[in-house]
């Protein structure tokens, strides 16, 4: 602030003030005592003019150039709060697509792992069908081979049975006769 600035705006105060404080002096030096004291008043004023003439040219430019100085702080601080909101922003929304590929990937390998199960169950089930049809033949042929056999053994028995009941026959009913014919038999179809 310059001291045109000052004198033009307090002149038309101080002005006044000053004559006003001279019209009692022009009355032969005598002062009314009841009154306003013009020139303590005119005084006081000047000071004020001078103190604020003096922060004007000295103080105001620091406070200025402190108060510039703490917008330019206050508007970066703004801007680094910001930019520090559009990083976390950013970085929220970054760590939110990794849990959604996280969280796609673990509905993958679930689809993944319920399908090998799926895929190891028939296999297992298919080898166990496999092995019971393998058993289920073994034990056809087994127990064929074991009715094959006892089929021999019972048709040897009933053989050795017949046979020693035909002994028993031939030894009760055979006679001298009959063995005699027989044999006469057996000799014509020998020469037959």
């Amino acid at each position: 602030m310059t001291i045109r600035r000052v004198l033009c705006s307090f002149g038309p105060i101080v002005l006044p003030v000053a004559a006003w404080a001279a019209g009692p002096a022009s009355h032969g030096g005598h002062e009314d005592h009841g009154g306003i004291p013009w020139t303590t008043l005119f005084f006081t004023f000047v000071n004020f003019g001078l103190f604020v003439w003096l922060l004007a040219r000295y103080v105001w430019p620091q406070v200025r150039l402190w108060l510039r100085e703490r917008h330019t702080a206050v508007v970066q601080e703004l801007e680094a709060a910001a930019q520090a909101r559009r990083e976390a922003e950013q970085l929220r929304a970054q760590w939110q697509e990794r849990l959604n590929k996280v969280n796609e990937e673990i509905a993958r390998l679930k689809e993944q792992v319920e399908a090998d199960l799926a895929r190891e169950r028939e296999r297992v089930l298919e080898h166990a069908r496999k092995t019971a049809e393998t058993i289920r033949k073994d034990a056809e042929r087994t127990v064929a081979a074991e009715m094959r056999r006892l089929e021999e053994e019972l048709r040897a028995e009933l053989v050795r049975h017949a046979v020693e009941i035909a002994r028993e026959i031939v030894r009760r009913h055979w006679s001298s006769a009959d063995q005699h014919r027989t044999v006469e038999e057996f000799a014509r179809q020998v020469q037959s």
